[in-house]
This record gives structure tokens, C-alpha cells and sequence, in this order.
């Protein structure tokens, strides 16, 4: 059985409209109570030959056609023309950023309508997949580049908090109703980027791996051939570890489409890995729930725990060979 890792790189959005999960959490800002769910600890038993890593790469606000096709995006095309293209794949329908991000780690969105720092949203919610990771004994990090000093719940510079989920939970951030106490979990596990490379050279690649790059290297705010040269930069010392070697996935895909929530503003999906159908376009309906279900299920997680229709989301099976079971 050949080990398997999963690289997520993207921006996704889940959309309300796909059927995602809800889960115990409350919003200190605008978002409203969600229902309760309590996580158990379980035993990780991974997808037959998916035994290694999952890392997520987000990147920013571009339909497909911004970038298939697109002679500015020679990278991300190339992985496209070898990897397995969701062409069905959609956003939440969700604007801003802030709420998609949410919706990729926790399957909701809290009611979260804007792109303010933690403070203005810190999350009463145990039922991320940080908390179903540990749980189940897998280890996690989020890589976010121009970060700086780890657990930033602070946007500066080319950082911004709105693309880091992970630092909006109150049992990450350590928010006790009145002040942030950034907990030892938050320090040891929202980190910079640059820490990504020395856990590469040491050989502690953790179980899943969110990664942000910057404001300018996300798309963002800098251009598709910036971003597209940054994952050319990038992604090539992800996919020399044997945590890919051995079988890894890459899920590429963005946060949301332009903005116009307008027909064939869905943003790209591309999955990559030795087990992705190369060549393949998908025209299955899939969505941020479908994403984080698939996420779930390759790292032997619940699936959607929290989620009381979660059969009728699908997963993206038909991405890899042989199919998912």
C-alpha cells in the first residue's frame, strides 16, 4: 500500500447554498449561534493508500477563466493539464473572504458577513478540524507567510488574519470573554511560513498543513503571474518530500470566485497528486462542504460530524484513481 499526502492549495469558498456543516459556535461579532455538536475522540483510520499529509494552499478571488487558459498562469496550467480539474467545483456564494476561510475548517461560517480581525469575531466553536485532528492524534499546522511572530491575530503588512481561520477560534486564540491570551496550541501551531522549510529539512511534515501566501503572492492584491510564480517557487519542495512522494494530493483552489456571484464566477479546483486522474475534468457539483468532507475522509476524520444531512453532500471521488471509497 503506498503512503498517501494531500496538498490543499487554493482560496475555497463553501457556500451556503452547498449544504455545509453547522457546529457548536458562537461569534462575538455578527455571527449568530450555530447548533450544538460535541466532537468525540476518535482512532484516524485514513482512505486506503492516503497515510500521509494534508496541506492547504489558499489562494484569492479568481474564476476559472481568470486562470485556465491563461498564458499569465503557465504553472498553475501546467498542474492543471496533469492533475484532475473540478470544473463543477463552487463557492459558498459567500462574500468576503473571511467566512469562506471559515467554512474550509469548520464547514459553516458562523454568520460571519465581513474581513475583520479576531477581535471583532473570536468563535465559541470545538468543532474545527484542528479539534477533530487532535482528537483523533494527528498533528496540524497553519503556515502563513509575512506573518512574523507566530498567532497572529493582528492584520499587518502583507498578512492579513482574514485568510488564517485557525486564529478566530476562541480555543486556539485563547479569548476569555474580555481579552486574547494566546494559548501555547495557537504559538506551536499558527506559525509562519518560513517555518514550513524547517519542518521539511526535520523531516516533521505535520498530518495537515494550512498555508496562506501573502497578500501579494495570494492574487490578492498582486497579479495572476505573481502568484502563479510563487507556486512554481513553492510547490516543488512540497512535492520532493516523500510525505507527497510516497502518494500526495495537491486540492488548488481559490477562496471565491471575482466577486460578481454572477453565472461562471466559480473559482478553479485542481487536484494533483500520483493518485489524481491526470487529465480528468469533473463536471460533478462540489462545493467548500464537499472539499473539507474529502479532507476529512482522506485523514480518517468524522465525516462533517456536526452536519445532520451530511450524506447528501458528495465527495470528490471521482478525482482520484482508484475512486475513493
Amino acid at each position: 500500500m503506498r503512503n498517501f499526502a494531500v496538498l490543499v492549495l487554493g482560496m475555497a469558498a463553501c457556500g451556503g447554498g452547498g449544504g455545509g456543516s453547522s457546529s457548536t459556535g458562537t461569534s462575538s461579532g455578527s455571527g449568530a449561534p450555530a447548533q450544538s455538536c460535541d466532537l468525540t475522540a476518535t482512532t484516524a483510520t485514513p482512505t486506503a493508500g492516503f497515510n500521509g499529509s494534508v496541506f492547504t494552499i489558499v489562494m484569492e478571488n479568481k474564476s476559472r477563466k481568470d486562470i485556465l487558459g491563461n498564458a499569465a498562469a503557465p504553472y498553475i496550467n501546467q498542474l492543471a493539464n496533469s492533475g484532475a480539474v473540478a470544473a463543477g467545483y463552487h463557492d459558498p456564494y459567500i462574500h468576503p473572504s473571511e467566512p469562506n476561510y471559515l467554512w474550509m475548517v469548520a464547514g459553516q461560517g458562523f454568520g460571519v458577513h465581513d474581513d475583520l480581525d479576531p477581535a471583532a469575531h473570536s468563535i465559541d466553536s470545538t468543532t474545527h478540524i484542528a479539534d477533530q485532528l487532535e482528537l483523533a492524534g494527528l498533528d496540524w499546522k497553519s503556515y502563513q507567510e509575512s506573518m512574523g511572530a507566530p498567532c497572529g491575530l493582528v492584520s499587518k503588512g502583507r498578512y492579513a488574519a482574514k485568510h488564517d481561520p485557525f486564529v478566530y477560534f476562541d480555543d486556539i486564540n485563547g479569548w476569555d470573554g474580555k481579552k486574547f491570551q494566546p494559548s501555547q496550541r495557537c504559538t506551536d501551531h499558527v506559525v509562519d511560513y518560513s517555518n514550513l522549510d524547517k519542518d521539511i529539512a526535520n523531516n516533521a511534515i505535520p498530518k495537515y498543513a494550512f498555508i496562506t501566501p501573502n497578500l501579494d503572492h495570494d492574487m490578492h492584491d498582486g497579479t495572476i503571474a505573481q502568484g502563479d510564480a510563487w507556486l512554481q517557487q513553492e510547490l516543488p519542495k512540497i512535492m520532493a518530500t516523500d510525505a507527497y512522494k510516497n502518494g500526495g494530493v495537491i486540492f488548488l483552489l481559490w477562496d471565491e470566485g471575482g466577486g460578481t456571484l454572477s453565472p461562471g464566477d466559480d473559482p478553479p479546483f485542481i487536484a494533483i497528486s500520483p493518485l489524481a486522474k491526470g487529465g480528468y475534468v469533473s463536471s460533478a457539483t462540489y462545493d467548500t462542504a464537499s472539499y473539507l468532507k474529502t479532507v476529512q475522509t482522506i485523514l480518517g476524520l468524522d465525516k462533517l460530524p456536526c452536519n445532520t444531512n451530511v450524506a447528501s453532500i458528495p465527495e470528490m471521488t471521482d478525482l482520484f484513481t482508484p475512486a475513493m471509497n
